[in-house]
Order: C-alpha cells, then structure tokens, then sequence
C-alpha cells in the first residue's frame, strides 16, 4: 500500500502547505503569515481550507494534501473534528500541525477553566470589534490624503512617496484598532496645512531605497498595462525623489523616519505602534 500511494504523489518543486479552518481562516492565516516571515517562500505554496465544518470535507483534504506531500496546520477547536483530521492525517502518514490546540490546553490547566470550544468565538460583537471597524472605515476615508480635516484625530499619520506602501499599511494597521490617515508628498505638491497642525509625533515619516522603488512602481506600471519604463518609474526621476524626500523629512524633526526597504507589512507595523506608544508615555 505504501508504495502505492508513493506513486500517487504529485511531483512539484515547491512546498506545500494546507491551512485548514473551520471559521474564516484569519486566525490562521495571521499566524502562518507571521511563522513563513522567518523563511525564504520563494518555493512555498499555500492552499487554503476555510469554512471547514465536516468530516466529508477534511477528509477530502487530507487525500489532497497527502497526494502534495504537504505540511497540514489547522486551527479547529470543535474536538470532533479536530480529532478526525488528526486521525486521518496520520493514517495517510502526513503532518498535521494543531496551531493554537495547545495553547487553549495549556491555558486550560492554568486557568482551571474548561475551553467553550466555540468556533469564531474571538470575533464576538465586543467593544474592541466596533473599534477596529471605526479604524478601518476612519483609514478608508483618509485614504490617500484624503479629508485632511481627519488628521487631527488619526492616531497615526503616514507620510511618502508613491508606492512605499502607505495604503497597505494603513489598513493593516487598522484592522489592529488605530486610526491612520496617509498623505502622499512629492517635490511638485503642497502638502495640507492641517498636517502641519497635526499632533506631530504622530507622524511616520516612510523612506525606501532605490532599486525598491523602481521595482514597486514597476509592478504597478506593468498592473496598469503601461510602459514599465515610464518616467514614474524611471531610475533617475526615483532617485530625486528620495533624495528630496529625505531632505524634507529632515526639516520636520518630530517626525518619526522608518525605512521600509524589503521589509513585510507586518515587521513596519509592528516599529510603528511600538514607536507611537513609547511617545505617548514620553507624554
């Protein structure tokens, strides 16, 4: 039967592997995110298996991931069904990871409560949704520079470039519970006088190399079906840029400078909260 199933296996020149939920999937995604950030992904794929509700299904997930050689990690707290995809990824002989499984357990014991082992139970109507969903509207309405009456009472303010990721961040950020507003500046446009009233140690200066720049804009270049070497994108015309853009970040002090040259969403996030908090208590 092994070798059988051996030469049922898919032949490919990545790795895979299977997120399976049985809610949205963005606790596991996060986490899979945040774990993969610490390794090159260049020959990593990810499947994703949401909504996962019964044996039917995992089951026939497991054949699939069984026939990718893949790695399994899921996040299941209904322990019926955790307990039958940990039983049939062993009997197809593939890992299965239970991603926050033992957690739960551990605070189990210390907490000496039983778990309520209720699926999306993290996404109840409390106080801290409605404040996330304030943020991610409050971010999609200062989007861009837009309403710059807002910047007053953002918590954060991002201020660069064209493509240094303003936008992604912001949302990032938001669904984190911080209002952000983000404003593009460029050598040829003013920027508004409510972000000089702006609370200043609010602000996130972003800069980015060179070769970054022209790559991401580039891209976007090429996503708009337009000459990738257009003068948006072209070295020389970046360069100037960044280096006017340094020096008008200099003649602003207060503001906080973050380079975000090759660096994921999540690490500048993380710099930028952390900074903002370390000002309030300077406070």
């Amino acid at each position: 039967m092994k070798k059988v199933e051996s030469k049922e296996k898919r032949i490919s020149a990545n790795k895979i592997i299977y997120l399976v939920g049985e809610g949205t999937g963005e606790t596991i995604t996060k986490i899979a995110r945040a774990a993969l950030a610490q390794f090159h992904r260049e020959n990593v794929k990810v499947k994703n298996f949401f909504q996962v509700t019964d044996e039917r299904y995992i089951t026939r997930i497991i054949k699939e991931a069984s026939a990718d050689d893949a790695l399994v990690a899921f996040s299941i707290v209904q322990p019926d069904l955790r307990d039958f995809l940990i039983k049939e990824a062993d009997r197809r002989g593939i890992k299965a990871i239970d991603v926050i499984g033992n957690f739960i357990i551990q605070l189990s014991l210390f907490l000496k409560e039983k778990p309520l082992e209720i699926p999306g139970r993290q996404y109840i109507l409390d106080e801290d949704y409605f404040r996330r969903i304030d943020a991610i509207n409050f971010a999609v309405k200062h989007d861009d520079g837009k309403h710059p009456g807002g910047l007053k009472i953002a918590d954060i303010i991002l201020v660069g470039l064209s493509r240094t990721g303003k936008t992604p961040l912001s949302t990032y950020l938001a669904n984190q519970g911080w209002k952000v507003a983000n404003m593009p500046i460029h050598p040829n446009m003013e920027t508004p006088q409510e972000l000089s009233d702006a609370d200043q140690r609010n602000i996130f200066a972003l800069i980015i190399n060179i070769e970054s720049l022209v790559k991401l804009r580039e891209a976007r270049l090429e996503q708009l079906g337009l000459e990738p070497r257009a003068k948006y994108a072209d070295p020389v015309q970046v360069s100037d840029e960044i280096e006017w853009c340094e020096k008008y970040f200099k003649q602003h002090p207060k503001w906080q400078v973050l380079d975000v040259s090759n660096k994921a969403i999540e690490e500048v996030a993380a710099s930028i909260v952390s900074a903002y908090q370390k000002s309030r208590k300077r406070k």
